[in-house]
């Protein structure tokens, strides 16, 4: 789709996907309008984390065991990382997660979902994963419509940032494909990853003590890393 500038600009301008609203006088605007406005500029953020910075952990989010709580029992440190779709993953205080039914966890205005239980069997390489979700919060009472006598109908007015904890079972490695040549004079743009989970670790149960490996996550380097602070 092109859009043909109103101005004295004689060309024709290739659309973004995205879009921002345009104020005017005496212009009537709505909720969804706000919601435009806000979504325009997460996207563009998204965006910009995505393609120059990457993706990946940024600072901390070491998942360590935790033996005093259980067998399985593991803490994700706080931290902070970039999702594959961009979001901003911020954890501000160490989580507990329990790797025995994949229980999940969220911040605290999100319900957690049901409970996952472990394969018997041999031993299972485990993935601790985390995301980015939203928590609807502060509900208020709304008014009601026209000249109805509801008054029980609630909204929530706020929603706020939060992340979710899970493991899945390590699949089985892929073949191993033919690498593309890619020329630094012309590089090509990430694709988009197919799901928001980022790695954060494997964690296997041994004989006598839970392993768990943090080597295997993505790291996206920060400013004061690269300047040796």
């Amino acid at each position: 789709m092109t859009c043909k500038c109103a101005d004295a600009h004689e060309h024709d301008v290739v659309a973004s996907s995205l879009e921002r609203v345009r104020y005017f006088p005496r212009q009537l605007l709505t909720a969804d309008d706000m919601r435009v406005e806000q979504e325009y500029f997460r996207e563009r953020q998204r965006r910009h984390n995505r393609f120059l910075h990457g993706w990946g952990v940024v600072c901390g989010l070491e998942v360590l065991p935790d033996p005093a709580t259980g067998a399985m029992a593991v803490k994700v440190c706080a931290g902070y990382a970039l999702g594959p779709w961009g979001d901003e993953i911020f954890v501000e205080e160490s989580t507990p997660f329990d790797l025995t039914y994949c229980a999940r966890r969220a911040s605290e205005e999100c319900k957690p979902a049901g409970v996952i239980a472990l394969p018997a069997g041999a031993p299972q390489i485990l993935q601790i994963k985390i995301r980015y979700v939203e928590c609807a919060s502060r509900p208020m009472r709304t008014l009601p419509a026209g000249c109805g006598c509801d008054d029980t109908a609630c909204e929530y007015s706020r929603t706020r940032d939060g992340f979710e904890i899970q493991c899945f079972l390590k699949p089985t490695p892929a073949p191993a494909s033919t690498p593309l040549k890619v020329d630094p004079a012309m590089p090509a743009c990430l694709p988009c990853p197919p799901d928001s989970w980022l790695l954060l670790a494997e964690a296997q149960r041994g004989a006598t003590s839970l392993t768990v490996d943090n080597t295997v996550r993505r790291v996206v380097p920060n400013t004061p890393s690269l300047a040796g602070a």
